[in-house]
């Protein structure tokens, strides 16, 4: 179970990887002779993925090294660098795009984050009431959220 934004959880987490494999292609693609990028674009993709890629793994590493359970308090320090990878990869593949089409991605993503954080809001600040009220918010078996069953 989680205690926040699906949306932010799981599409920041899975934005580590894609960012790893947006590296390899550009390195591949530059092994071969191939100039996508310029030193500007480079600099961009250094400091503006890989860096938060590092904080995540130093902020991330010593709780996979301890040999004991890590809850989600631990990952919140983590978090906050694959919400920047995230970021990084809406930017670098709207950037090129018409502002229309770049405002449409992003509020997309704002009203879906927004709408998310409503969805789940009574994890983030309390349930109040009968729990079968909650049952909603049980989208996948794995999760406890209430005794109640998904409505």
């Amino acid at each position: 179970m989680q205690l926040g934004n699906p949306l932010v959880y799981w599409g920041s987490t899975a934005s580590l990887g894609v960012v790893g494999l947006v590296v390899a292609w550009y390195l591949v693609r530059w092994q071969r002779g191939y100039a996508d990028l310029d030193m500007a674009e480079i600099d961009h993709i250094h400091y503006a993925a890989l860096y938060p890629v590092i904080g995540w793994v130093l902020h991330y590493l010593p709780f996979i090294v301890m040999a004991r359970v890590t809850y989600v308090h631990h990952y919140y320090p983590a978090l906050y660098f694959a919400i920047l990878t995230f970021g990084f990869l809406v930017d670098w593949t709207t950037r090129n795009q018409k502002q229309p089409v770049q405002y449409a991605v992003y509020g997309v993503l704002y009203a879906a984050t927004v709408g998310l954080y409503i969805y789940f809001i009574p994890i983030c600040w309390g349930m109040t009431g009968p729990h079968a009220n909650y049952g909603y918010l049980k989208w996948f078996d794995g999760w406890r959220i209430t005794d109640g069953r998904k409505a």
